[in-house]
């Protein structure tokens, strides 16, 4: 069974051990409610294209006649609809994940660095790199190196600084078989800070915000280990 991060007691801890710090009490709640904006998010780019997966058009015919701009008015209209809630929840599930790593980085720089870095320069890579050795340092380290949080990371900063990352309507095929797998999108290939993405099924990506979204609640059971278990003599 998967840990669970216990946010009141973090905060109780902030209430009672810390209390000049008290401001950040509404930072807590911002990672919380940052991780439930997240599951909303995630779940609706999970049922845009629900009308195109295997069980409700098995032979992706409704899929292709929609993007040939063939079918009704309504249907058109669906595939529309489709499309556009597909790309804007999968970038709203991205970037909260990735911003909400910056936020948990507030809390870290506050109750664990010795000398914190100014609010408006921390990140979670300064506060990573700043911090004392030890598990929390280790843990954040070994995060930020994951795959999919790189992944996260260009994506956000592409679309932020550059443009829109292409997100295109497909169909999936088993290999080998053949056997029709579904309609739904595929999010191009991309390139930041000279590292290459390759292209991904919007369901691949959305697992790897999953596997970030958990990696999070990793990040803050360390935290309160680090904050609340009492330094040995």
């Amino acid at each position: 069974m998967r840990r669970r991060w216990d946010l009141p007691a973090l905060k109780d801890h902030i209430r009672t051990s810390e209390p000049d710090k008290k401001w950040l009490l509404s930072t807590v709640d911002s990672v919380y409610q940052s991780l439930c904006i997240y599951q909303y998010h995630k779940n609706a780019a999970r049922k845009a294209f629900a009308a195109y997966h295997a069980d409700h058009d098995p032979d992706g015919i409704k899929m292709f006649a929609a993007a040939m701009m063939a079918g009704s008015d309504e249907e058109l209209e669906e595939f529309a609809a489709a499309k556009i809630a597909s790309e804007a929840n999968l970038i709203a599930a991205i970037n909260i994940t990735r911003n909400t790593f910056d936020i948990f980085a507030q809390i870290v720089n506050a109750m664990a660095l010795p000398n914190p870095i100014p609010i408006e320069d921390c990140t979670i890579s300064k506060v990573r790199d700043t911090l004392p050795e030890g598990p929390l340092r280790k843990e954040i380290t070994r995060a930020t190196k994951l795959h999919w949080f790189r992944y996260l990371a260009g994506f956000s900063n592409t679309i932020k600084h550059r443009q829109l990352i292409s997100h295109k309507t497909s169909q999936k095929y088993e290999e080998g078989t053949g056997e029709y797998l579904g309609g739904g999108a595929e999010v191009a290939a991309f390139k930041h800070h000279r590292k290459e993405f390759k292209s991904y099924w919007v369901q691949e990506v959305l697992q790897g915000t999953v596997e970030m979204h958990n990696e999070i609640v990793t990040l803050g059971i360390t935290l309160n280990e680090h904050c609340l278990t009492p330094a040995t003599p």
